[in-house]
Order: C-alpha cells, then structure tokens, then sequence
C-alpha cells in the first residue's frame, strides 16, 4: 500500500473508535465492529467471487468489520455491521439477482455496495478500476415494466458518479465535508459497466 494510504488506515483506525463520530448516520454502538480475520475475509471473498483490492482489504482487516464511515457507515461482511438486513456478500448477491425483475437490469461485476445512502440508494465501489470510483446506485425511479432501449436508458440512469475514488469518500467524510452533489457517470463507464451507451442530454 501507499504511505498516503496507510496514513488514511490510522485515520480511521481513530475515527473508528470515537463512536459517536464513527459515522455520519447516526447509527452508532457502543464499541467498534473488530477488524476481520485474514481467513474469513478470505472466505466473503470466495462467496463474492473476487478478490477485493488493498485497500478495501485493509480497511476490513485493520480498522473494523464495517460500521464507520459516511452515511450509515460501510457495510460489513458476515459476522460484522449489517445495513438494512444486509452483509456484504448478501448484498452484493441480491444486486446480481435484479435481472430477474427485468433483463436490463445487469448489475456490473465487482460493482460492491459499500454503503446504504438512505432512501433505498447504495454508494458503491466499482473495483473493476484501481482508482476504484464509488458510485450511487439510485433505483427509486425504476420501472420494471418498461422494455428495450427504454428499460436500458431507464437502467443507465440509475447510476451516479458520487465520488473519484475511494480514497476520496473516505477522506471527504473524515474532514466532515458535505457530500458533493452526484454527477452522470460518463458514458466510457456506462459503455464498458453497462454494455450500452445512454443518448445525449437533448
């Protein structure tokens, strides 16, 4: 890992266990969620089907199985903090089942929820790039009757770009500055994520 990324693990390492700013939700316990064991973050891995990057490796390992960080914090894997009834690897399963409600509804791979952002919407990180961009997934305004180049374009709109890079959000939040306001993602992002290219704004 870089030295600035090993700086911003014992920034959170603190911030972890100040609990009554350990996220920015107000979901708060009275002692932090223990950092997982290498052996079963190895095993959510397996269940996920990928290996996950460093840094978000370091941030299961040694600061805490979820339960800091913006919002209502990051979701932890099994045996750490839950968000709305979900762990990690269960999210991230369900995410991959929406297809099911409708064929265009083809969740990315290595797109993991990290963080539920309230109303239903998910801040989540694309792994797929090192820079490793989160992005909001906002399903609130989908339709799972509509078909073709309108389900996709109804798709596509879903998702926001809400951060560059992980490392970003997680230091946004540590010097406790306002969420900027989402973004469209690009279309190289949405051609290479989502397999289609949304038509221009008119």
């Amino acid at each position: 890992m870089k030295p600035s990324e090993l700086k911003l693990i014992r920034r959170l390492q603190v911030r972890n266990a100040d609990r009554a700013r350990a996220t920015a939700g107000g979901i708060h316990r009275s002692k932090p969620f223990p950092s997982i064991a290498a052996k079963g973050l190895q095993t959510a891995e397996r269940t996920i089907g990928f290996r996950l990057p460093a840094l978000l490796r370091a941030l299961y390992l040694q600061v805490g199985n979820g339960g800091f960080g913006p919002e209502y914090g990051i979701l932890g894997t099994k045996g750490g903090a839950k968000l709305v009834g979900h762990t990690l690897e269960t999210c991230y399963r369900e995410m991959l089942r929406l297809c099911r409600q409708n064929s265009a509804w083809r969740w990315p791979a290595r797109l993991l929820p990290l963080g539920e952002f309230g109303s239903g919407c998910w801040s989540c990180v694309d792994c797929e790039y090192a820079r490793l961009p989160i992005i909001l997934w906002d399903p609130n305004n989908l339709d799972e009757d509509l078909e073709g180049a309108e389900a996709r374009e109804n798709w596509g709109q879903s998702f926001w770009q809400q951060r560059e890079s992980l490392t970003a959000w997680l230091e946004g939040w540590l010097a406790d500055e306002p969420a900027p306001d989402p973004i469209w993602t690009k279309p190289a992002w949405t051609k290479m994520r989502l397999g289609f290219t949304l038509p221009k704004p008119s």
